[in-house]
């Protein structure tokens, strides 16, 4: 390895393990080299912890500052960042919470860190007027905004959220945390982010949709969540009818030209 690079692999191993036995000797100075790098080190896992919490504002405001810190220092530990844009750090996060030690009694924090993190990366995407064309059949087309996502859920984290916008405490504590599969869709709208809960088969067709599968495909998975009828019925309704789509007539000269 050049003599660069190992450099600073010893120095990352080190502010990330608070190991400074693996540093090669410093220049002198009047500050001793240990408090200056543990000042470094402070101010590298203060930045990473202040991105985690900018894009997991929900996350923190359940756990609070002191356990938030607790969870991001380990987090940096194992996951430190890949990119020099700390906008995209923490893709990671949701995972790492559902297998932190002690977060093992919150079990729906993984999934309100993912729609915590899906409204962030959609607040970081073109706006809804950029939109995803998708073929329904030879007439019609669907226009989605290019900043959609579908999160599958096991906790309704976006139930939670709200309440905790609303700083409505006995909706927070009424809210049933039964695991079960939900769905919710996620995209921008101007400067906010809008959120909507989804049916089963409505968000099974949805997500189908965006992973770029073919309309049946998309509507067999809908087909596997209920029965046809109620199956189309939640698509028209919950999907061609939502806010974040468009349907769009396809003339003859379009498909020809």
């Amino acid at each position: 390895m050049p003599p660069l690079a190992e450099l600073q692999h010893r120095m990352a191993r080190a502010i990330l393990g608070a190991d400074v036995g693996g540093l090669p000797p410093l220049a002198p100075s009047p500050i001793p080299a240990k408090a200056a790098f543990g000042v470094h080190r402070n101010t590298v896992l203060s930045g990473l912890t202040k991105a985690l919490r900018l894009t997991f504002p929900t996350v923190d405001a359940l756990v609070g500052e002191a356990f938030f810190d607790q969870a991001a220092e380990a987090y940096v530990a194992d996951h430190p960042p890949r990119h020099a844009r700390l906008a995209v750090y923490g893709e990671a996060f949701p995972a790492f919470l559902e297998g932190y030690d002690l977060a093992a009694g919150l079990v729906y924090l993984g999934d309100v860190a993912r729609l915590d993190l899906a409204i962030d990366r959609a607040l970081n995407a073109p706006d809804a007027d950029v939109r995803r064309h998708v073929v329904i059949d030879a007439r019609v087309s669907l226009a989605l905004p290019v900043s959609l996502t579908v999160l599958p859920l096991s906790y309704p984290a976006d139930v939670i959220r709200a309440a905790l916008d609303a700083g409505d405490d006995e909706a927070l504590a009424a809210i049933d945390l039964v695991p079960q599969p939900r769905f919710v869709a996620v995209w921008r709208v101007g400067r906010e982010a809008a959120v909507l809960a989804l049916g089963q088969a409505a968000g099974l067709f949805l997500a189908s949709i965006l992973t770029g599968a073919a309309t049946d495909e998309a509507l067999a998975a809908a087909v596997a969540a209920a029965t046809p009828p109620e199956a189309l019925r939640a698509i028209q309704t919950e999907v061609f009818a939502a806010r974040f789509a468009q349907i769009i007539q396809i003339r003859h000269e379009d498909t020809t030209s």
